[in-house]
C-alpha cells in the first residue's frame, strides 16, 4: 500500500495511506448501484401516479428526477466530510493535498471533472432501463466514449504518484484510507 507524506508548517510529515485501485472502483460501483436504484424507484413512482404530463411539465419532472443523480457526489462529499456512501463503506475519504478538509470549490472541481463516472453510470442505466436504445449507433458511440474516459482515468490513477485522477489533480485533492493500522513501533515510546 502506497504512503503519501505531507509536510506541515510544524515540520512534521503526515503520512496517509493511499487506497488501492480496487477500493476506489468498488466505491464507485456502490455509488452507481445506489443511483440506479434511486432512478428505478423514481421511474416506478412516476409510472404508478399515471399522470398525463405534457411538454414543459414532463421536462420539469425529468429534471427533478435527474438532478439528484448529477448532484449526488458533490452533495454527499460536502456534507459527509469527503465521503459518499460507497467511500464510507470502503473506508476512504477525500482530503486536500495538505491533509485537511477540502474546500467547496475543490469538491466542485472534482465533480465537474467526474466525466468518466457520469458517462459510465448514464450508459449502464440507459442500456438497462431503455431497451429501445440497445444496438443503435448512438449507444455504441456512448459506450465507446464512456470506456475511453474510464480508461483515461484508470491510467492516471495507476500512473500518478498520488493515485489521482484528472479531477483530483486539478482540484489538488487526494483519496486516503480512513481505516489505517498502526503498531507500537510508530509511537514515541521505546522499549527499555
Amino acid at each position: 500500500m502506497a504512503v503519501i507524506k505531507v509536510p506541515t508548517s510544524f515540520n512534521i510529515d503526515l503520512e496517509f495511506q493511499v487506497p488501492e485501485f480496487y477500493k476506489r472502483f468498488l466505491s464507485l460501483l456502490i455509488d452507481i448501484v445506489i443511483e440506479y436504484f434511486y432512478l428505478r424507484l423514481a421511474l416506478k413512482l412516476i409510472e404508478s401516479s399515471g399522470n398525463g404530463l405534457d411538454g414543459m411539465d414532463a421536462y420539469g419532472l425529468v429534471l427533478a428526477i435527474l438532478l439528484p443523480l448529477f448532484l449526488y457526489h458533490p452533495i454527499m462529499e460536502i456534507t459527509m466530510n469527503g465521503q459518499s456512501i460507497g467511500k464510507m463503506i470502503l473506508g476512504i475519504r477525500v482530503v486536500n493535498e495538505q491533509g485537511g478538509r477540502p474546500s467547496i470549490s475543490q469538491f466542485l472541481i472534482r465533480w465537474m471533472l467526474r466525466v468518466s463516472d457520469v458517462w459510465i453510470a448514464i450508459v449502464i442505466i440507459m442500456i438497462i432501463t431503455i431497451s429501445q436504445y440497445a444496438g443503435t449507433a448512438e449507444t455504441t458511440f456512448a459506450i465507446v466514449a464512456a470506456f475511453a474516459f474510464l480508461i483515461t482515468d484508470i491510467v492516471l490513477v495507476v500512473s500518478s504518484a498520488k493515485s489521482q485522477r484528472i479531477g483530483d489533480i486539478l482540484a489538488r485533492t487526494i483519496l486516503i484510507n480512513v481505516r489505517t493500522k498502526g503498531n507500537i513501533e510508530e509511537t514515541v515510546f521505546q522499549e527499555v
